[in-house]
């Protein structure tokens, strides 16, 4: 497993551009404190509801600070966004009711020439193909390679969090991108390993003996957070507030 100085996490984005820059800049410069390699990890959920989707992506990509590996995460939002793409029963439907409108809408597509009075949305290929003509190559490059989890020292870094009943090399992808389980959140028993996640939503960073969830809800308070693990296990917190 490859060596790090220091491992830096981001929570949930959505689309909010503003925050994601101000946390990129907090890493630069603390990083620039500190040599040797460094991990740069982003727990998903980088689309939807937010204003600037495709500004977001954008500075995804491009923020490669020096002795940086970047692990970027797949979020149960984008793979509502891949399960659209690949044409799966109802994904439109459900990615619309999730906050896809703002990300179909902020690549181009204008939406409402495709939904009636009654909201029901009609033309489902023509969106598709319309939003496949706006998404520039490298942003659909980055959605396709999103990894499931990452595993770092003590810790396992996953997107919405895992079942306690399984190890973690037997987790599925369900639970790892969607999970809310009680069992889960609720759980005051040691993991395998300490789990840091984003996907519930709360007003504070929760930091529990097993777990460390870093969505404060950036889409409903305006706050996105983040977390820096040093090589001896400690953890400080930074966000936009």
């Amino acid at each position: 497993m490859e060596q790090f100085k220091k491992a830096y996490v981001i929570g949930d984005i959505h689309g909010y551009h503003e925050q994601l820059i101000r946390l990129q800049k907090k890493i630069e410069d603390d990083a620039k404190l500190l040599k040797g390699k460094k991990l740069l990890i982003y727990l998903g959920d980088y689309i939807d509801r937010g204003p600037a989707v495709k500004d977001c992506i954008q500075s995804l990509i491009d923020f490669k600070p020096p002795n940086f590996t970047v692990v970027y995460l797949l979020g149960n939002h984008e793979q509502m966004l891949l399960d659209f793409l690949a044409d799966k029963k109802s994904s439109l439907y459900l990615w619309i009711n999730n906050g896809g409108l703002e990300t179909l809408e902020n690549y181009g597509n204008k939406m409402e020439q495709y939904i009636d009075e009654s909201m029901q949305l009609e033309f489902h290929d023509k969106i598709r193909d319309k939003f496949l003509s706006f998404l520039p190559e490298t942003h659909k490059k980055f959605f396709y390679e999103l990894k499931l989890s990452y595993e770092w020292q003590n810790y396992f870094f996953v997107h919405a969090g895992i079942d306690p009943s399984l190890p973690l090399s037997k987790q599925t992808k369900e639970t790892m991108l969607w999970t809310r389980s009680e069992k889960f959140l609720n759980s005051n028993s040691p993991f395998e390993k300490m789990i840091i996640h984003g996907h519930t939503p709360s007003k504070k960073i929760i930091q529990k003996s097993n777990r460390l969830c870093l969505d404060t809800g950036v889409f409903f308070s305006g706050i996105l957070s983040g977390a820096k693990i040093n090589s001896s296990n400690e953890i400080e917190f930074f966000s936009t507030h």
